[in-house]
């Protein structure tokens, strides 16, 4: 369905629009909350050598086995040569390792190591505690809201 267009909300916060203002928004709003976020998690990730991108890696092989380069690349929407230069430095410092497909002799596979379940596990603690500060006044609900929105927005644009 789709909503109206004329409105006062969808006029400010449409770029276009000679109503607009950056502090209407979504994107504008989206942007300081990703951007906070990160400057949060690199205060905490840098003393232990960490970094959002190598989290997100992390994050992403302990919900999987093993997963293509492509694969995590896409999940974590990041350029795929980016990543791949980043699962390289990652297999050097022992956090992954990566082997040909079974199925793909094109593709590389990437899992995570010992050291970097270990890893995983620090900065999982690293991360709820932002998490906590972020969400502590939210019940389920909204964050299911939350969730559900910006799955839809990230759907729109793809």
């Amino acid at each position: 369905m789709v909503k109206s267009r004329s409105g006062k909300v969808w006029r400010q916060a449409d770029p276009k629009d000679q109503l607009f203002s950056s502090d209407a928004s979504p994107f504008f709003h989206l942007t300081r909350l990703v951007s906070l976020y990160q400057i949060r998690m690199d205060a905490h990730l840098k003393p232990i050598g960490m970094d959002i991108p190598r989290w997100r890696v992390l994050a992403i092989l302990h919900e999987h086995e093993y997963a293509p380069i492509g694969r995590i690349a896409d999940l974590a929407v990041i350029r795929i040569s980016t990543m791949t230069k980043l699962i390289y430095r990652m297999e050097n410092e022992d956090l992954i390792s990566t082997s040909v497909s079974e199925h793909d002799a094109r593709v590389t596979d990437v899992r995570l190591t010992e050291k970097g379940m270990q890893v995983f596990t620090e900065v999982r603690g690293i991360a709820s505690l932002i998490f906590g500060r972020a969400f502590h006044n939210f019940d389920d609900h909204e964050i299911r809201t939350l969730i559900n929105t910006c799955s839809k927005i990230y759907q729109n644009i793809y």
